[in-house]
């Protein structure tokens, strides 16, 4: 079992003013050094009511979650309170939701609560459906060890909720996964069963794929939790990850760098140049790439192009954009490779979206047909990169 230590903070103020001014915080809780457990490995619930047994996420580990066992001013941030004090501040707003970060347990429950509080009571998005950006999203391993869809809720900013119903009651222990909201953050979540139902957590045993990139990598618009490309990579390659998309604010700045040279990923994938523009790209992608091989030399990194916005076939100016893109990104790959930087990959951009020019709600950032496609073209590129 992974060990997670953190301690609960609160902002003094709003979350914006606390995020810009400085991190006054009040401890709430204390070090958990790992959720209370039976001999037989099972967890047992902070509370019991009305038949069901309740589990605080905040004391289990999550999957998506990096930097264990550091300060956090919530638990459900994507960045410890250190690094709060040192990223871009449109990186450190888009770091208080909770995209990424799942629950993976097992359970012989055949129905499965959650309870939870969003931090934000705007739900949704002109573009995207709040069950995207609010919502929880449940899959479960089928017999053949496949992740299936199985439920998704949204019941408003805060709620207790059915998510798993019509489950056999047959006492078998099934695994689950349930995806924490895109574009929302956390205020409080908790799993629950059936009382006398048993209830483990999955242990993380594989390094987690680390995604960076902007909102596209984020979740946008994605109708689900479930649907953007990472964690449908991460479904078919078996594997846990990073989600690190921080809606247009991807841009490859030095200290992101820093930040993940601390983690050790089993693959980097750098998706930032939609973020970009060519000087941008040909600024900061060769030293970004030569401060991850400082201090993981071995590690593979995906180089993703810009995609092609589906109206570049007719707006000049789309298109010039992309290209240049694409070729300050090709550029500074061929650098790199002269420079003798090994274990580098490489994603043209124009096999990111369909050619149809269906892939995306608003010419930029894909529905659920543009992540699957996107998804299809990542796949055999990580899979030579990881060995699988």
């Amino acid at each position: 079992m992974i060990r997670r230590d953190f301690i609960r903070f609160v902002l003094a103020g709003s979350a914006v003013a606390g995020l810009t001014s400085g991190f006054d915080t009040v401890v709430l809780g204390n070090n958990l050094p790992d959720f209370p457990k039976t001999d037989a490995g099972q967890c047992l619930p902070d509370r019991t009511v009305n038949g069901k047994a309740w589990f605080n996420c905040e004391k289990i580990p999550l999957e998506g979650r990096a930097w264990e066992n550091e300060e956090r001013i919530s638990p459900y941030d994507r960045f410890p309170k250190r690094w709060m004090e040192k990223i871009p501040s449109g990186v450190r707003g888009n770091s208080l939701h909770s995209s990424g970060m799942a629950a993976h347990f097992k359970t012989n429950s055949k129905n499965i609560w959650i309870n939870y509080e969003n931090t934000k009571a705007h739900l949704g998005m002109w573009h995207m459906a709040p069950v995207g950006v609010s919502g929880f999203d449940l899959y479960c391993r089928d017999e053949h060890g496949t992740w299936r869809y199985f439920n998704a809720i949204q019941k408003g900013a805060k709620a207790e909720a059915l998510i798993g119903t019509g489950i056999p009651d047959d006492g078998k222990e099934r695994e689950y996964l349930i995806y924490f909201p895109l574009y929302n953050g956390v205020k409080m979540m908790e799993i629950g069963v059936i009382e006398g139902s048993t209830f483990s957590i999955v242990p993380q045993n594989q390094k987690p794929i680390l995604f960076y990139g902007t909102s596209i990598c984020h979740g946008a618009c994605a109708s689900r939790p479930g649907m953007p490309h990472p964690p449908v990579l991460a479904r078919r390659l078996d594997m846990p990850f990073w989600n690190f998309g921080f809606s247009g604010c991807g841009k490859m700045e030095p200290v992101m760098a820093e930040a993940f040279s601390e983690l050790d990923p089993s693959i980097y994938v750098l998706d930032c140049v939609p973020n970009m523009n060519a000087a941008l790209v040909t600024e900061r992608a060769f030293p970004f790439v030569v401060k991850l091989r400082e201090t993981h030399p071995d590690t593979p990194i995906l180089l993703v192009e810009d995609r092609r916005g589906p109206k570049a076939w007719m707006d000049q100016a789309a298109k010039e954009k992309h290209d240049a893109n694409h070729a300050a990104m090709r550029t500074q790959y061929e650098r790199m490779l002269a420079a003798g930087i090994k274990g580098l990959y490489y994603l043209e951009g124009d096999l990111l979206l369909p050619p149809d020019g269906e892939g995306t709600v608003d010419n930029s950032h894909p529905n659920d047909y543009g992540f699957y496609w996107q998804a299809n073209a990542m796949e055999p590129v990580m899979r030579k990169a990881l060995g699988k």
